[in-house]
Order: structure tokens, then sequence, then C-alpha cells
């Protein structure tokens, strides 16, 4: 056996050494959830609308966000078009006032549901620090597409509901 094959043997044994117990695929990413308390002093989770079974895009945006408001237009027709049993948005402002956000809401007449006042520890756990950042949770509740904006979002939000 010459040095060149030596080597090549040694090398072949490393790469599926390095290879072995490897799953090609990460594995799917869970939302991370968090709570918020409404005006109206009750209590709603993420996990109260994800992982049951819908599709869910949060949109975590704020009032005062102008390329925030420039994408409501875009989410309300795909909620119209899509809301129902397999598909919701919900709205989870932050770095923002309730009444703030509410008045945004009124104004934009932005129909989904919104979890108000977002603590700033969500942005960080989900690893933004910009607005808007819109994700898709699948209906096991895995994180299927991050930052999604402009056609990018129906397009996702479509391709997944055609499955």
């Amino acid at each position: 056996m010459n040095i060149r094959t030596l080597i090549l043997a040694a090398a072949a044994l490393f790469l599926c050494a390095a290879a072995f117990g490897q799953d090609p695929k990460p594995a799917p990413e869970k939302f991370i959830d968090f709570e918020v308390v409404q005006p109206d002093g009750k209590t709603v989770k993420l996990s109260d609308f994800a992982g049951k079974g819908k599709y869910i895009l949060v949109d975590f945006w704020a009032s005062w966000c102008g390329p925030c408001r420039e994408e409501i237009p875009r989410l309300k027709d795909l909620w119209y078009e899509f809301k129902g049993d397999r598909f919701d948005i919900i709205g989870a402002p932050v770095f923002d006032k309730p009444e703030k956000t509410l008045a945004a809401v009124t104004e934009l007449k932005i129909p989904w549901t919104q979890m108000l006042s977002v603590p700033e520890s969500v942005p960080k756990a989900y690893g933004f620090d910009y607005i808007p950042y819109i994700i898709l949770i699948g209906p096991d509740g895995t994180i299927l597409a991050r930052d999604l904006r402009g056609p990018a979002i129906r397009e996702t939000v479509k391709k997944y509901l055609s499955l």
C-alpha cells in the first residue's frame, strides 16, 4: 500500500466518522411562547393560537412603524382570502403603547387578534431587533418561515396551505 492510498483511505474514514450520526436537516424549531395581559385584564399566550392545528402568521409590528403599516394592506388581503380553520394572523405589537396600538388597529381597520404589550424580551428570544418581523408557524407549532416581507408573505402562506 503506497502513501497516497493510505492518505485517501484515512481521509475517507475521517469524513465518514464526521458525518456519522448527523442529521442532514436540522430539527424543526418550535415557536417560543410568551404571554401578555390585555387591557381588559385577561392573559393571552401565543400558545392559545399557535400549535393548535392552524398555520399562524405572527406579525411583530408597532403603530409608529412606517414599514409595518405598509404591510397591513397585504396582510389584510391575505387574512380575508385564507382565514378560517387552517389559517389565521396574530398581531404582536412590540415597542409600542397599548393605546397607540389600539388607535392604529382602529384607523387601519385591522381585523385579526392583537396581543398587546408584547414584552421586550420577546424580540430578543426570537432573534430580531427590527420590525416588521413576520413569522409563519405551522399547525404543529414549528416555525416554517421567518422575516417575511412583501410578496414573499403571500407566496409562503399559499405554498404551505396548498400542501
